[in-house]
């Protein structure tokens, strides 16, 4: 969330910067200095003054002429901040006219009143979008319900700053307010001679910015008052309400003078140009080292800024031409290092700042530029300048650079196998722990030498399932205020053409960056399937007035690991300087090169100084493997003297195919495929032709398609199963996404399907991306709560002889058939042994030692991520060693107990057996196969109790002997006559 600077501080407060800013890297100057100035209030008609600086309370006090009575009342509050500096409307969310924090002005507000002026300070949010008031006073049959208008007199900031009254716009040029800045604005509708028409003039800090003399409507709207006036709110509900911070917001009954609408914004402009100057940054400039990038504009009022420089020999000030194209290039400041071994060159750059049409500033920053370096001086500075994205979860390939800004060789070695020295990554399994790892660079140059590491955390594999639903990332179109913002819908089901949005028409991301639109929107999926790169164009059809070439280099770039938390907008250069666009940007996993090949759209200035003569559209591409750090643009397709545009791209089996925009021009514009093996291929020549014209021989034949989309369907897809999906952007001819179905991606001509969207803004999406999801993602999307999985285990062990280690696995299964893993734990009596998961199969290995019997071993998966725990026994039968039988008989021989053993040789050897009781021991030295001997143990006793006979029974294997131990009972007995 971006807050607004703080400003409305008076001049106390502005004297304390100026003192403040003289500390940090140069000193503002007050221009004409020094005296303090006075800015005497102007209170003369002054009926409403709502100068919104209460700390709480919903109560908006008034303290014009009109007095208590009129208070307004902040309706919302709990989506409104307020403090010193205003009332900031709705900073964390959109909502609607009537959902959104707005202020309830006092009736009748202008009753009355044959002139007026609305004057006061206003902070727009960046996140500002869509069709919006920033004030109105309007007579309506219900405020709270749509049309009953009966006259209006608004503010807006949308597609222009602009007043209306009535039916009369006052300003009609496309030139808004700057956003993220402090702005005074001024309005005065003053009666023309007769006094049946109105001039209306806007003033943008006390500077006039529009003028109309052709109104008509009063300011006080309606003969029978106004019962609808508000701030931050708009007269009709569906619009959005306004985010930004108002402030000081003034309603006199006349119309101030021209004159006193400079005093009114003198202050701000004051306050502005000294808080503009003190936040003016250029880095460390104590020791320059490339070309500054100007700033042209102030941060904190929007001052405009303009440089000089006390030495053009240590570093030049370039200003572009003031052509309108050339509105985006920065001024620079150009430097000339001195020679190595030189002392270092010192300059003062001046900055001019100008609010309004008075208020003037200056700072004087000084400038050291560094002399060349020498080698060891390169080395400290690529060491200082090098670092790694994301060291913490690394889910991918990483770029390890292997060159320095300033020359030197970079060579990395890593404590892991999970990273290679060249970045490749080799991520654990599923369900297995994380991998900490050091990488370590040497950075390097002719002899001077340095190293500097990087801790890094492997993330594990996330689980693989099945693909079940799809996910829709687009952008509505460029006739509507919120149409060039990203939009998110999910699919109805298993099937690509029947679609829900997620937020009722409403942008789920918007841009505060750059152009502020966000067009044509495309994600990838990263091969291991847990992060999601998303880019888009930066352009604003509908605020900036035009979509040819709008000047700019950039792509927007987001990032995700779920589909529902976005990282921050991230604004990357990836075009070269003379470069007059960067449109419709996608992206591919490359295997063969490990990396994403991100392509886009693009023309070339013919004259790259002056920004003029619109050259060829070509296709040009860059490699990445993060979306932080990008290789130098190059030339992918260039059909020259011919145009194309718009390329997306599958891989099936081993050929790539693209598919691309003809810009012949409207409805001679198509579709048409191409395959390769090789995907980076520059040569137009090398693609295969597949089909030439998808769009007009699959739909249309008489309209123009571009920004198209392809991909396979889902397994179990319903409307098109086992075939691939193709989209075209119809822009001619009633507009949007068009779709097809075929299982030959190679056919030339598509089966046309409908596409259906509910609750998504628009009835077809424009230039886009489809993704297939799992069912769990679709389902945390649309905010449906995941269930855990029930597992089951089962346990695999074999008998095993005695004497012998014991191996034992288990297979987990989960419920709904896609991947398990985690750990499993085996137990048997005191042992126990937790091994992880390897492709759903676990093993372990019992240590020899087990007495012969029936066993039970335990296998018991424990709960790992969204899978239950469960758990399984097997038996098992611990055979002896040397197989024999052993039995026992009693029997009374002359009135003694004689005990008779019989040992049979079940083994396949020749056994030894020793005999032990409780009446003397005997050893049998041998018993031959299948044989069996009998031993006798007289008691010399009439009577004995239940007892047992221990047969030791050995038998040889290889050179040494192994035996088994048996135990045979025998019951009491008794001879007594």
């Amino acid at each position: 969330m971006v807050s607004p600077p703080t400003l409305r501080s008076r001049r106390a407060r502005a004297a304390a910067l100026v003192a403040a800013s003289s500390l940090c890297l140069g000193v503002v100057v007050a221009t004409p200095a020094m005296a303090e100035p006075v800015y005497p209030d102007i209170t003369e008609g002054l009926v409403h003054h709502f100068e919104l600086d209460e700390s709480s309370g919903a109560v908006v006090a008034n303290s014009g002429s009109a007095g208590a009575s009129a208070d307004a009342v902040l309706v919302n509050p709990e989506k409104a901040a307020r403090g010193a500096d205003g009332i900031r409307f709705n900073p964390d969310d959109y909502a609607d006219a009537l959902s959104g924090a707005y202020v309830r002005l006092p009736a009748d507000l202008t009753a009355g009143m044959a002139a007026v002026t609305v004057d006061y300070d206003i902070w727009i949010d960046p996140a500002n979008v869509g069709e919006h008031q920033i004030w109105g006073f309007g007579n309506k049959t219900s405020c709270d319900t749509a049309g009953g208008q009966q006259g209006q007199l608004f503010s807006s900031n949308t597609q222009r700053l602009r007043v209306a009254a009535g039916t009369v716009n006052v300003q009609q040029n496309r030139v808004r307010l700057p956003e993220g800045v402090w702005k005074h604005v001024t309005y005065t509708q003053a009666p023309n001679a007769g006094g049946t028409t109105w001039t209306g003039t806007l003033y943008v800090d006390g500077v006039q910015h529009a003028q109309s003399a052709t109104i008509t409507t009063p300011p006080s709207v309606n003969a029978a008052g106004t019962n609808c006036n508000f701030l931050a709110r708009s007269q009709v509900p569906g619009n959005y309400s306004f985010r930004g911070t108002l402030s000081d917001f003034r309603v006199y009954d006349r119309s101030l003078s021209a004159g006193e609408v400079v005093t009114r914004a003198a202050q701000g402009n004051d306050e502005g140009v000294e808080a503009d100057a003190a936040a003016i940054d250029l880095g460390l400039t104590s020791a320059v080292v490339e070309d500054l990038e100007l700033p042209k504009t102030g941060t904190v009022a929007g001052s405009t800024i303009t440089w000089e420089s006390s030495d053009p020999s240590v570093i030049a000030v370039v200003t572009p031409p003031t052509a309108a194209t050339a509105r985006k290039v920065p001024i620079r400041g150009v430097i000339t290092r001195p020679a190595l071994g030189a002392p270092d060159a010192t300059a003062v750059l001046t900055a001019t700042l100008r609010k309004g049409g008075q208020a003037v500033a200056q700072r004087e920053i000084p400038i050291t530029v560094a002399a060349e370096f020498d080698a060891a001086h390169s080395v400290d500075r690529d060491a200082l300048d090098l670092e790694l994205h994301a060291v913490d979860d690394v889910r991918g390939n990483i770029d390890l650079p292997g060159e320095g800004r300033w020359g030197s060789e970079i060579t990395w070695e890593s404590s892991s196998a999970s990273i290679s020295p060249t970045g490749e990554v080799t991520r654990p399994a599923y369900g297995h722990p994380a991998v900490e790892a050091t990488l370590t660079a040497t950075i390097a140059k002719d002899g001077a030498e340095v190293e500097k590491s990087f801790d890094v955390v492997v993330s594990p594999l996330p689980r693989e399932e099945e693909k079940e639903r799809y996910f829709l990332g687009y952008f509505k179109g460029e006739g509507m205020a919120d149409g060039e913002q990203i939009m998110f819908a999910t699919s109805n089901g298993n099937t690509a053409l029947d679609w829900t949005g997620l937020t009722g028409g409403w942008p789920s991301l918007v841009s505060q960056l750059g152009d502020q639109g966000l067009r044509d929107p495309h994600i990838v999926r990263s091969p291991d399937g847990d992060t999601f790169y998303m880019i888009a164009t930066d352009l604003n059809w509908y605020d900036q007035g035009g979509y040819a070439i709008n000047d700019t280099q950039y792509i927007e770039v987001f990032e995700s690991h779920d589909l529902v938390n976005w990282t921050p907008q991230r604004h990357v250069k990836v075009a070269p300087n003379d470069a007059g666009n960067a449109f419709a940007p996608e992206s591919l996993w490359v295997e063969e090169i490990g990396a994403y090949a991100v392509f886009w759209a693009q023309s070339l200035w013919n004259d790259p100084v002056n920004r003029t003569g619109q050259g060829n559209a070509q296709m040009w591409y860059n490699v990445t493997r993060d979306f932080q750090t990008f290789s130098e643009p190059k030339v992918w397709q260039n059909p020259a003297p011919q145009s194309r545009i718009d390329t997306t791209a599958i891989k099936v089996g081993d050929e790539y195919y693209r598919v691309t925009k003809n810009e012949a021009g409207n409805a001679g514009s198509d579709i048409f495929s191409e395959k390769h093996t090789d995907f980076l291929d520059s040569d137009i020549n090398a693609w295969e032709l597949v089909a030439p014209a998808l769009g007009r021989t699959t739909w249309q034949a008489t309209a123009g398609y571009e920004g198209p989309v392809i991909f396979e369907a889902n397994p179990g897809d319903t409307a098109c199963p086992g075939q691939f999906y193709l989209w075209g952007d119809r822009y001619t001819n009633g507009g949007g996404y068009q779709a097809a179905c075929e299982a030959n991606i190679e056919a030339a001509t598509w089966q046309p399907k409908t596409i259906t969207m509910t609750n998504a803004g628009v009835p077809r999406p424009r230039h886009g991306t489809v993704i297939p999801i799992t069912l769990r993602e679709w389902n945390s999307i649309r905010g449906i709560p995941n269930d855990d999985v029930a597992t089951t285990v089962e346990v695999e062990v074999d008998d095993v002889r005695e004497g012998e280690a014991v191996d034992v696995s288990a297979s987990v299964a989960a419920a709904d058939g896609f991947q398990t893993g985690g750990r499993v734990r085996f137990s048997l009596g005191d042992w126990s042994e937790t091994v992880y998961l390897e492709d759903g199969e676990a093993s372990a290995t019992i240590p020899a030692g087990l007495e012969h019997g029936s066993r039970s071993v335990t296998a018991q998966f424990l709960e790992f991520d969204i899978l239950e725990g469960s758990e399984a026994t097997a038996s098992f039968q611990v055979l002896p060693a040397v197989s024999a039988s052993v039995s026992v008989t009693g029997r009374c021989v002359a009135g003694k107990a004689v005990l008779a053993v019989v040992v049979a040789n079940d083994d396949e050897r020749e056994i030894r057996v020793r005999l032990d009781t409780a009446y003397g021991a005997k050893q049998i030295a041998a018993i031959a196969p299948g044989k069996s001997s009998a031993s006798a143990f007289t008691t010399r006793s009439a009577s004995i109790p239940a007892g047992s006979v221990t047969a030791t029974v050995s038998a040889p294997d290889g050179a040494e002997r192994v035996q088994s131990v048996f135990q045979a009972g025998h019951p009491g007995l008794s001879c007594s006559p």
